[in-house]
């Protein structure tokens, strides 16, 4: 076999081991997941503390503890994620519903020492959520001005019951690449439920889980590396003729 087709042969292998690579897992910045998950994407959140402030705003926290079938220790070893969320804006009532605009929620993975006991929910607060490195930033997604429609089952401030769904675009984060995918409604990257019942100060601060849902996708090599490597080539193959 010739220099040339030797060096073609491996650059085909090459592209097919990086092709190979990528399906799963994929990992970012010490975040693990499984792309062939059959519910991929999902997360969910054993804790969410909800905050309506006295302008009728919400914003919150939360501790991610599964990520497509993976546990806390296995999709984030030596590491958690936490979130912060705020922003979301009510603009009008519809029967037992509030409608919001606006919104955003930001996903932080941090390796340092724990102070979060995801089974008590009074561990969690504004100081110890929302530390290291930005994961993922996501903004709300309006469908027809509404980027978040939270509903009251139950207003009883000893024992409500509230719920919430919402659409998110990528802006940002260290993930970013792996979630822009525009795979759900309308257009939007990732969508959230939430699901609050423990009062923690009446209606107005309450504890309870979520869940993110969507697509996710490995980062492939950038075109433009694909044609450093095809130049390559193409002067492999100039100076293989030169030689005859």
């Amino acid at each position: 076999m010739n220099i040339f087709k030797k060096v073609m042969l491996g650059a085909a292998l090459t592209v097919s081991a990086m092709t190979a690579a990528v399906a799963t897992p994929i990992t970012v910045g010490g975040v693990t997941w499984d792309p062939d998950y059959s519910l991929d994407f999902s997360s969910s959140s054993v804790q969410i503390q909800q905050i309506i402030e006295p302008d009728g705003t919400v914003r919150g926290y939360g501790f991610v503890s599964t990520m497509n079938g993976y546990g806390q220790s296995q999709f984030c070893p030596g590491c958690e994620l936490t979130f912060v969320f705020g922003g979301y804006t009510p603009i009008a009532n519809v029967g037992n519903q509030v409608l919001y605009s606006g919104g955003t929620v930001d996903i932080f993975v941090n390796f340092a020492p724990s102070t979060i006991n995801p089974s008590d929910p009074t561990t969690m607060n504004d100081a110890n959520t929302g530390l290291g490195t930005l994961w993922l930033s996501l903004a709300g997604h309006q469908i027809n001005g509404v980027t978040l429609t939270g509903t009251i089952q139950n207003p009883d401030p000893t024992s409500p019951v509230l719920s919430g769904l919402g659409q998110l675009d990528v802006v940002g984060g260290i993930a970013a690449a792996n979630f822009d995918t525009n795979l759900r409604a309308d257009g939007s990257d990732l969508s959230f439920s939430t699901s609050f019942t423990q009062p923690i100060d009446g209606i107005n601060h309450v504890a309870g889980t979520g869940n993110f849902f969507g697509g996710s996708q490995a980062v492939v090599p950038e075109p433009g590396s694909l044609a450093l490597m095809g130049l390559g080539l193409m002067g492999l193959a100039s100076i293989r003729r030169r030689k005859q």
